[in-house]
C-alpha cells in the first residue's frame, strides 16, 4: 500500500462525511492529523491505522477523525466590522422586520465558540437595548469543539487574539494566571450542539440571522451551492446571512440578495 493511497482513503472519507476537500497536492496537511489518529488509537504507524479503519468504523473512530481533520482556526472578533454592523444596523432592522419578537442567530460552524460569544458581546456593547431579546444557537461538526465552546474557557493567548482589552475585562472572568472564562450572562444566551452542514437536516424558516463564516471556502462549488440553498431555506423571509470576508457567492446560483451595511456584505432572503 503506497502512502498516497492511504492519504487518499482518509481524504475521501473526510470529504464524503464533511465535504472538506483535501486535494492530492495538499495531502501533506494530513500527515500530522494521521499521526494524531495513530497515537490516539495506539497504533504503530500510518499503515496500521489504515488497517484499523478497514474494519467496522465505530462512532469514536468516525468522530475523532472528523474532529482532527476540521480546520478549527478562529479567534475573537474575527474582522471586527461585521460584528459591529450586525449589532448596530442589521439587528435593529431585524427587530423592526419581525415586530420586536426574539431574534435568533444561528452560528452554524462555531468552532471554539469565539464567533457566537463575539456576536453576543457586540450586541451588549453596541446595541444594549436589544440584548435581552436576542439569543444564539451555535453548532459545529466537531463534538470536541462543541464541548470546549460550552465550557467557554480560553487561554491568555486565545483571548489576546482579536479581543479588545475593554471587552476582556467586561465579558470574561479570570480563572487563573493563564485562563479566562466567558461571564455567565453571555454564556446563558447561547446553546451548542453538533451539526453537519453537508448531511444534516436543516430547519425551515427558523432563523432571523445566520453566520456561516470562513467554512464554505473548504467545500467544492457543488457542496457550497447545496449548503447555501439549505441555509436560505433555514432563514425566515427578511433574514440575513453573513459569510467570511474572503468568501463570496461568485459562481453560485442562489436567491439571496446582496446587501451592504457599510463595508460589510450581507445576503438577504427577501419576502
Amino acid at each position: 500500500m503506497q502512502i498516497n493511497d492511504i492519504y487518499k482513503f482518509f481524504a475521501d472519507y473526510v470529504y464524503e462525511n464533511s465535504g472538506i476537500v483535501y486535494k492530492e497536492a495538499e495531502f501533506y496537511r494530513l500527515e500530522s492529523r494521521l499521526k494524531m489518529l495513530t497515537d490516539h488509537f495506539e497504533k504503530e504507524n500510518i499503515e496500521e491505522i489504515y488497517k484499523h479503519y478497514q474494519g467496522p468504523i465505530t462512532k469514536e473512530m468516525h468522530s475523532f477523525l472528523i474532529d482532527i481533520c476540521t480546520n478549527n482556526e478562529t479567534y475573537f472578533m474575527r474582522d471586527m466590522k461585521p460584528f459591529k454592523f450586525f449589532a448596530t444596523e442589521v439587528l435593529k432592522e431585524l427587530q423592526e422586520t419581525f415586530g420586536g419578537k426574539e431574534i435568533v442567530l444561528w452560528s452554524c460552524a462555531c468552532s471554539r465558540g469565539q464567533e457566537p460569544y463575539s456576536a453576543l458581546m457586540s450586541v451588549d456593547a453596541f446595541a444594549k437595548p436589544l440584548f435581552d431579546n436576542f439569543r444564539i444557537e451555535a453548532t459545529d461538526i466537531s463534538s470536541d469543539m462543541i464541548e470546549k465552546s460550552a465550557n467557554a474557557t480560553y487561554t491568555i493567548l486565545e483571548v489576546q487574539r482579536g479581543l479588545p482589552a475593554p471587552f476582556l475585562v467586561r465579558y470574561l472572568d479570570k480563572v487563573d494566571e493563564s485562563h479566562w472564562q466567558i461571564k455567565s450572562n453571555i454564556r446563558s444566551k447561547v446553546t451548542f450542539d453538533e451539526f453537519n452542514l453537508l448531511t444534516g437536516n436543516f430547519p425551515i424558516n427558523k432563523y432571523e440571522m445566520i453566520f456561516c463564516r470562513n467554512v464554505l471556502i473548504y467545500q467544492n462549488t457543488e457542496n457550497r451551492q447545496k449548503i447555501l440553498l439549505k441555509l436560505y431555506e433555514s432563514l425566515k423571509p427578511g433574514g440575513y446571512l453573513l459569510m467570511g470576508a474572503g468568501e463570496s457567492m461568485i459562481g453560485i446560483d442562489t436567491p439571496f440578495k446582496l446587501t451592504k451595511f457599510g463595508e460589510t456584505i450581507f445576503y438577504k432572503k427577501e419576502n
